[in-house]
């Protein structure tokens, strides 16, 4: 993501072409592409295709080596996605309150699988590998019998931090668990904990 797919980008994109593609454009590019372009090099590589590619590929695995090394450690065996990539829940008033409003408004860091390209979909920044996007809320319904469906939402169901609901279901998306999502009215009084009664005052 950040060595071998924008070094494979500007080796075969003209440069013309290259100039009119911005730095996050490159980074990006479109991993199908970038696979054929490395299986089958050709002459955008130059006169030696792969030679070329295997060039291409020596420089830009060395850095990304260092940089795992810099980040993880120099035992490759130990090393784990998950070290790098994390979630973190900012709130949006996280910003303009004290460290320990921010502690009980935010939620993480935490260690998360999975990318852009996974069933997993978990989008990161390359700077840091933090999460930026992926599904938040994710059900599995079972229109057959629909208290078995399953749910799960991050990071809970409460909008108030102060409810243990706040921050609990963080825990079951990390894992990639699900809650029991009822749907009859006997099985949700069975689940239920507490009730919620709002009276107009008028």
């Amino acid at each position: 993501m950040k060595h071998l797919r924008p070094a494979v980008v500007r080796a075969t994109v003209p440069k013309q072409a290259l100039d009119l593609i911005d730095q996050g454009g490159v980074q990006s590019g479109e991993p199908a592409a970038i696979i054929a372009a490395l299986e089958s090099p050709d002459r955008r590589f130059g006169s030696d295709p792969i030679a070329a590619r295997n060039t291409l590929l020596l420089n830009t695995l060395k850095p990304a080596v260092a940089e795992l090394q810099q980040k993880l450690g120099a035992d490759m065996a130990g090393w784990k996605w998950a070290s790098l990539h994390y979630a973190y829940f900012e709130h949006p008033l996280a910003a303009v309150v004290g460290s320990d409003e921010k502690k009980m408004l935010d939620v993480g860091p935490f260690p998360k699988g999975g990318s852009g390209f996974t069933p997993n979909a978990t989008t990161y920044r390359t700077s840091d590998f933090r999460i930026t996007a992926g599904g938040s809320f994710k059900m599995v319904l079972d229109v057959g019998n629909w208290d078995a469906s399953r749910a799960v939402n991050t990071p809970g169901q409460s909008g108030d931090p102060m409810s243990p609901h706040y921050r609990d279901l963080a825990p079951l998306w990390q894992r990639d668990q699900y809650f029991p999502l009822l749907y009859s009215r006997k099985a949700v009084e069975e689940a239920a904990e507490e009730r919620i009664k709002l009276t107009p005052s008028d």
